[in-house]
């Protein structure tokens, strides 16, 4: 599959670590360029995000992050916009660049006071009270171990402060590969990857960081860069990759002039049972807004009268009678009794796309046959579970599956050869190829029933239509 420069990577410390150090051997630039480009772009973000023209306060530490905001603050200073560099570790203790970015800072005349100890608590609450805006750039993605001591004890003040704070690269505290709080973590308002997303911004306690996050800022390490350290040092899949806004334009190509419905897609809907009419309803409609030509329901014969009804731009047929054998995708299972195994085997027969939801996925967890038909098919298989239906599937528990939704994601698409979108906050997208994509564009919102079986709607819509799956699957909010 090929990667897409609309494709945003997602990598790990390590993977960022080797990017950089990659580029700084290969294309001639220094680490202090890196920097002063990183520094650049965070002193644009504080412009723009501080709420007024008071003082910005930037929290240093000792490493590339604290460097980063150094530079940061000198161009801000630069300016003359108030900042205040506060670092958290004694001066005569910084070696390196961030030696280097400290002195830079003082030439210029950047005020900076260091507080080093407990007994210096009163005088961070102080700055923070001046504050419009508090940068935090202690740690990044340099965190080593748990957050203890002075500096967890400065984190808290910030957290309790009350006043909007900007994290540079990640929330320092938050594991850049996990997401799992360290000791303690800054709770930002605001996050500027820097480069390029890390796993901590989209897992466990990193995905409730950042209200705000913002775009990775390019320092001058190309994409290509990183996906070649992605496969170097592979994390948990062969890539892995959020999706951008800008990829909804590919599901939706210019179509001729002479298109007619026939030409955009056929999508067969299996579903509906007794108490659940609404589902395939639900599917058509998902189905009818990303524009695919025909789309046709089979249901069971008892609630043919109900779901007809409800349908207007749908054909809907009695299962016994559908015609369903022309069609160039199908989506079996929303609202779907438990004797549908039968059917679901007759379906799997097809080679053309097909999306199993909801009651499709339980009929398989239970029958060792449907497994076998579903691995060895022949046509691309998409599967839509939520947690529940996954850890069926898995014959594990849901909180094992919520505990790393990335490894279950992949658990199946080894066990079943198919794509999976295991649905949640921050849907997790996997390929029988095992690249994974993270979607962070869902939101509490639709934690609400039926928006499972409008997603199962737009997918098979799409790939109806002849989308690619890497496209179909990975654009909406899951």
């Amino acid at each position: 599959m090929m990667i897409k420069s609309l494709y945003k990577p997602i990598l790990t410390a390590k993977q960022m670590q080797k990017a950089e150090q990659e580029t700084i051997k290969t294309k001639g630039i220094s680490n202090l360029i890196l920097m002063e480009k990183a520094g650049l772009a965070l002193s644009k973000a504080c412009h723009k995000h501080k709420l007024d023209g008071g003082r910005i306060v930037f929290i240093i530490g000792s490493g590339n992050n604290g460097s980063d905001g150094l530079v940061a603050a000198r161009l801000l200073h630069l300016e003359n916009v108030p900042v205040t560099a506060i670092p958290l570790f004694p001066l005569h203790d910084l070696k390196d660049d961030i030696k280097h970015q400290m002195q830079r800072a003082l030439d210029v005349g950047v005020k900076v006071r260091p507080l080093t100890t407990p007994s210096d608590a009163a005088k961070l609450e102080h700055w923070l009270k001046r504050a419009v805006l508090v940068v935090d750039a202690i740690f990044g993605t340099g965190l080593k171990k748990p957050i203890t001591g002075w500096v967890g004890q400065a984190i808290s003040i910030i957290n309790q402060s009350h006043c909007p704070t900007l994290s540079v690269d990640i929330a320092s505290g938050i594991h850049p590969d996990t997401g799992e709080t360290q000791g303690v973590a800054i709770q930002a308002d605001i996050t500027l990857p820097i480069a390029a997303y890390k796993w901590g911004h989209w897992l466990k306690d990193g995905k409730q960081q950042g209200s705000l996050m913002l775009p990775p800022t390019p320092i001058g390490i190309h994409q290509r860069t990183m996906m070649e350290m992605m496969k170097a040092h592979p994390f948990v899949a062969k890539q892995s990759l959020l999706n951008d806004q800008s990829i909804i334009r590919e599901a939706f190509p210019t179509r001729p002039v002479d298109a007619y419905k026939q030409s955009c897609g056929h999508l067969w809907i299996f579903g509906g049972s007794k108490g659940y009419t609404g589902a395939p309803t639900l599917v058509a409609k998902g189905a009818q807004s990303v524009r695919t030509g025909v789309i046709s329901v089979a249901c069971p014969d008892d609630v043919y009268p109900i779901v007809a009804a409800a349908s207007l731009e749908t054909m809907v047929h009695p299962e016994s009678i559908a015609p369903w054998d022309k069609h160039s995708a199908i989506v079996a299972g929303p609202g779907w009794g438990d004797g549908q195994s039968k059917r679901l085997q007759d379906i799997m027969k097809s080679t053309q796309p097909l999306v199993l939801d909801a009651n499709a996925l339980n009929l398989i967890a239970k029958d060792a046959n449907l497994q076998t038909s579903l691995k060895h098919r022949k046509g691309l298989t998409v599967l839509t579970p939520h947690p529940g239906e996954a850890a069926r599937l898995l014959g594990v528990s849901i909180q094992n599956i919520q505990a790393d939704r990335i490894q279950s994601a992949l658990h199946l698409v080894q066990q079943l050869n198919v794509w999976v979108i295991l649905k949640g906050a921050r849907c997790v997208i996997a390929s029988p190829q095992k690249h994974l994509w993270i979607n962070p564009y869902g939101s509490p919102n639709l934690a609400t029933a039926g928006t499972g079986d409008v997603l199962a709607g737009v997918v098979g819509g799409l790939l109806a239509q002849g989308i690619s799956p890497d496209i179909a699957i990975d654009i909406f909010p899951k």
